[in-house]
């Protein structure tokens, strides 16, 4: 999902590139108040939210609410200093939680539960870093949409270890599947576009092919419980409404596709089970059928607005509870609503751009 310039491309995918342009440039003119510090903390636990922040502006943060209290800009608390520009993704494997940072072209590396910084890395200027996946102990990979580059790296230290691996433009999400990497690249902003899937080869470090796509903009990537690959294809957000492919990631070929009535904006897979942030809400999707629940967890059920955004959500398993990040007119602070196992929704305040949720431990 897009930003300025990875930015405004992201923030694009809701309500349409151009509008959405002249929008964030307005909201960027406001800077909202730094929190008060809290003293940190020895050890945080509960739901950890990755707000994304302003491009820019230097306002993502990492928050966590716990059943005792909210701890806003946590990472800031411990660490002494901003997150950074813009945080587009993340990976928790055990006691370890890489960030990354697109506007900041950082990959932060924290221990957990204290949130302590391991180690930093600094991408090259010309990189825009979106994804990480980690191929094994001393190979992870992070994908830039600017600069048609998947960057190695070593997880342990955060070295980069170069030769690095060319793809096309503009690299979007990151999957390991089928014992291979793939890369979605879409469009980043008017004119450009782009509809293919590219498959590397993480012992050769090498593109093997690419896979044509039969519609543009190719962005979200999830695995399905059958191993095949499905893609959200995002079109042009217009005319082109959103396309889900299925594709056989052992023939490289596609295998089905369905089209939307609206856009399609993250992929999740819960179980057996798949689910979308669209236009109109989280949409469940029965890829063995191929229907669309859109009225799963609907705008209107949620009580939001056409006018403002969502921008992420998850399912926790441990409260039995559906979460879906509203980030509200954007360039001010979100909230996270909470849907309980009775359907009463419960709000809590968070960051900017409330993005990604995790449970930890």
């Amino acid at each position: 999902m897009p930003q300025r310039p990875a930015k405004c491309f992201f923030a694009s995918l809701w309500i349409g590139a151009a509008a959405l342009v002249l929008w964030s440039i307005g909201s960027g003119c406001v800077r909202r108040p730094e929190p008060d510090l809290a003293e940190p903390r020895p050890a945080y636990k509960g739901l950890f939210v990755l707000n994304e922040g302003q491009w820019t502006l230097s306002n993502a943060s990492l928050d966590v609410v716990s059943s005792e209290a909210y701890y806003e800009d946590a990472y800031r608390a411990v660490n002494g200093r901003p997150l950074g520009d813009v945080a587009n993704h993340w990976l928790r494997e055990g006691d370890t939680l890489w960030i990354v940072l697109n506007g900041s072209r950082l990959l932060r590396c924290l221990s957990l539960p204290d949130l302590k910084e391991r180690y930093t890395v600094k991408f090259p200027p010309s990189a825009s870093p979106r994804e990480i996946v980690r191929y094994s102990p001393t190979k992870a990979y992070v994908n830039s949409l600017l600069d048609s580059t998947v960057y190695r790296l070593d997880p342990r230290t955060g070295e980069l270890t170069p030769p690095h691996i060319r793809v096309q433009n503009w690299s979007e999400s990151l999957l390991l599947a089928a014992g291979r990497l793939w890369v979605t690249c879409g469009n980043y902003a008017y004119p450009a576009r782009n509809d293919k899937l590219a498959c590397i080869d993480p012992e050769g470090d090498s593109v093997l092919y690419y896979l044509t796509l039969p519609r543009q903009n190719p962005g979200p990537l999830v695995e399905l419980p059958n191993g095949e690959l499905l893609v959200g294809c995002r079109g042009n957000y217009a005319d082109e409404k959103g396309l889900l492919v299925h594709a056989d990631p052992y023939r490289g070929t596609i295998t089905r596709t369905v089209e939307l009535t609206t856009s399609v904006y993250r992929l999740a897979r819960y179980g057996s089970e798949i689910y979308m942030l669209t236009d109109s809400g989280v949409s469940r999707y029965d890829w063995q059928g191929g229907a669309v629940d859109y009225t799963f967890l609907s705008r209107s059920r949620l009580g939001i607005p056409a006018h403002e955004l969502l921008y992420g959500f998850a399912y926790d398993s441990t409260s039995n509870q559906w979460i879906v990040a509203n980030a509200k007119a954007g360039g001010v602070r979100g909230e996270l609503i909470f849907i309980e196992p009775t359907g009463a929704l419960r709000r809590q305040p968070v960051g900017v751009f409330p993005s990604r949720i995790l449970r930890y431990p």
